[in-house]
């Protein structure tokens, strides 16, 4: 197990506390027009976490989990937490 712990990339771990700490305001602030923005900014921890894991193991899966399901998932709730956004602003502007 030892070994495998040295395998961990230490700019990672960072990564991986930084998205942790960031997740206490993002939760905090969540209110119901900011769900989709939430739930984006947790598929990046997701991610950050499986960048992680898969040194440790199913390296392949995890791979997998950061790329297909946490960027992307990311990604794709952005985009429709900005078009919920701007179809509220638009109307509203009507």
């Amino acid at each position: 197990m030892a070994l495998e712990l040295a395998a961990l990339n230490p700019s990672e771990i960072v990564l991986m506390v930084a998205a942790l700490l960031g997740l206490v305001p993002i939760v905090l602030l969540n209110t119901s027009k900011s769900r989709l923005f939430v739930a984006g900014y947790g598929m990046l921890v997701v991610a950050a976490f499986a960048t992680n894991l898969e040194h440790l193991f199913l390296a392949d899966a995890m791979n997998v989990v950061e790329h297909a399901g946490g960027l992307m998932g990311a990604g794709v709730l952005f985009a429709a937490a900005a078009y919920v956004r701007r179809q509220d602003i638009l109307g509203g502007a009507a």
